[in-house]
């Protein structure tokens, strides 16, 4: 058992969970002459008090939990992929299926935001606050469109006018 009597306010090294670094923090909370709490130095996070990491262990752990990672990717992408027979699939697995390759290609931070004011042109991805991410199969004359999302096909307007008194 430690001698060392700490106060409140005093400066010790310990490991910040906010940072993930050991830093200067201060002591924050005593209990029974046990620190409790303290807080960093560095960012001002006030958490319970951890003692100090061994950083090259931690190092080591984290690069084993890396590896692992990207073995398991590695051979998730040698395995031969898997073709459902299409007569035994459902219809919402069909859309799902053609969804995937849809959007596949496509990089989400180009699609634009769906507003109803505006007008889309087929194939053009479209972004939903609701639904995600979809692709617009059909564009109507009447000023609707059918996209295609995740959860499947939607109706919905475009080149709506917007009132002047808004």
């Amino acid at each position: 058992m430690s001698t060392t009597q700490y106060s409140i306010g005093d400066i010790i090294e310990a490991y910040c969970s906010r940072c993930r670094l050991n830093l200067d923090t201060s002591v924050a909370a005593v209990l029974d002459g046990n620190i409790q709490k303290v807080m960093c130095r560095t960012c001002g996070n006030e958490c319970k008090y951890r003692p100090p990491v061994d950083m090259a262990v931690r190092k080591q752990q984290q690069l084993k939990r890396l590896m692992r990672k990207h073995e398991k990717r590695r051979e998730d992408q040698a395995k031969p992929a898997q073709v459902a027979p299409t007569t035994g699939e459902s219809p919402r697995a069909v859309l799902r299926k053609l969804w995937d390759e849809l959007t596949d290609a496509v990089d989400a931070r180009y699609a634009r935001v769906y507003d109803p004011a505006r007008e889309y042109e087929l194939e053009e991805a479209i972004l939903h606050k609701r639904l995600g991410m979809g692709i617009v199969q059909e564009v109507s004359d009447s000023g609707t469109m059918r996209v295609l999302f995740r959860t499947g096909f939607e109706e919905m307007e475009m080149a709506v006018p917007q009132d002047e008194a808004d």
